[in-house]
């Protein structure tokens, strides 16, 4: 597909197949993501080695009807992430599909925390369940050249929806914002708060980029 979108010059679209892939999201939506840490000498009694755990997320839901209302939770601290479950407990509906951005990221890391936190299994199982992959349509039914051979949402994002982006942003990939979590928790007063708030830009921005190529992808059906 990507060869025949670069000899073509435009997008290869499939319609039926991006149709058939939304019709089985269950509104609400909530569109996910996790920021997580890592570091070869753990900073956590119970993590491996290089073990990512998450450390903060990002939830857009959006309705039937449109409305949209944003979540977060950001970990001030360097501790097992069970109060980072506990919120999602509260944030998350028992309905509504769960939509992320390559998904088996947030997958590995519920089932993780699942061993961490046997209490929860079955809600953060629920969670794994009901989950599907935006980037699955980039895979399958959406290619374009201009995505340079990637189904990254960095390189998706900027082609279909160029209003929305990362630039202006003092975080703008995954590991920058490890780092600058490794420094926040380091921090005290004022520097903490302008990184813990550029953290949250951050991870906020990779949902509303979810939220907004959704909304893409609707209009293309329509």
């Amino acid at each position: 597909m990507v060869v025949r979108a670069a000899k073509a010059d435009h997008p290869q679209i499939y319609k039926d197949i991006i149709e058939g892939l939304l019709s089985a999201y269950q509104f609400p939506l909530y569109f996910f993501d996790y920021e997580t840490f890592a570091s070869a000498i753990p900073l956590i009694d119970g993590a491996r080695p290089h073990q990512h755990y998450p450390v903060q997320y990002s939830l857009h839901i959006v309705d039937k009807d449109g409305r949209i209302t944003h979540k977060e939770f950001l970990q001030r601290e360097a501790k097992l992430p069970r109060n980072l479950v506990d919120q999602m407990e509260n944030d998350f509906g028992a309905e509504g599909s769960i939509v992320s951005w390559h998904a088996s990221f947030e997958k590995t890391q519920n089932k993780e925390m699942a061993k961490w936190f046997p209490e929860k299994a079955e809600f953060l199982t629920t969670i794994n369940q009901r989950m599907v992959d935006l980037e699955d349509i980039f895979k399958e039914a959406y290619v374009d050249i201009k995505f340079k051979g990637s189904t990254s949402i960095k390189k998706v994002l900027p082609v279909i929806c160029p209003h929305l982006g990362y630039q202006g942003l003092q975080i703008m990939d995954g590991a920058n914002a490890m780092d600058a979590w490794h420094q926040m928790i380091q921090a005290e007063g004022s520097k903490a708060e302008e990184i813990a708030g550029a953290l949250l830009a951050y991870c906020k921005m990779d949902t509303l980029a979810m939220v907004e190529i959704h909304r893409f992808l609707e209009k293309l059906n329509t």
